[in-house]
């Protein structure tokens, strides 16, 4: 599918059908529709399970961040695997995260004991402030709309793939 433009038009198409099930089916808060839909957008155009054959010429001189990603993982492989592929593809956002901070505070000279310390700071404010946490929800359904869009690209892969099979 050249260049996941079919991928991203299919999911533009099957975007608003799920928008309107989350609002007037399910009757879900707006705020949780936007962060499904911001999940799912960035799912479609940024970072979608394609990202490991190229990374996009639309993050222009941000693209760099994901030739890695492309280094590591195999078009079809666990990227488009429909348990791990989001995660991860979300695994190694954070990953890249913390090397940029860890850099970020190892220029300022602040890597030291205290900011190991503050690992253990914020798991504690993750478990106990943050999953009982309507923010926590958020974060969710951004990754359930990830999650869907992605699921929408391997359908039309496996879809794709049946049709070449079955054609002389």
């Amino acid at each position: 599918m050249s260049l996941g433009k079919v991928h991203e038009t299919i999911n533009n198409f099957f975007f608003f059908p799920f928008v309107f099930l989350l609002a007037f089916v399910l009757k879900i808060k707006l705020d949780l529709i936007f962060a499904f839909s911001f999940g799912w957008l960035f799912s479609t155009f940024i970072f979608s399970p394609d990202t490991d054959l190229k990374p996009k010429k639309s993050l222009g001189p941000f693209r760099f961040i994901f030739y890695p990603y492309s280094a590591l993982f195999r078009h079809r492989g666990l990227s488009h695997n429909i348990l791990f592929g989001t995660f991860t593809r979300l695994l190694y956002m954070a990953l890249l995260l913390f090397v940029f901070q860890t850099g970020y505070l190892a220029l300022l000279g602040k890597v030291d004991m205290d900011f190991m310390l503050s690992w253990k700071q914020m798991m504690y404010t993750f478990n106990y402030k943050i999953l009982p946490s309507h923010e926590f929800y958020l974060i969710t359904f951004a990754f359930f709309g990830m999650a869907t869009a992605d699921f929408c690209h391997y359908l039309m892969d496996f879809l794709y793939s049946l049709m070449q099979k079955i054609r002389p």
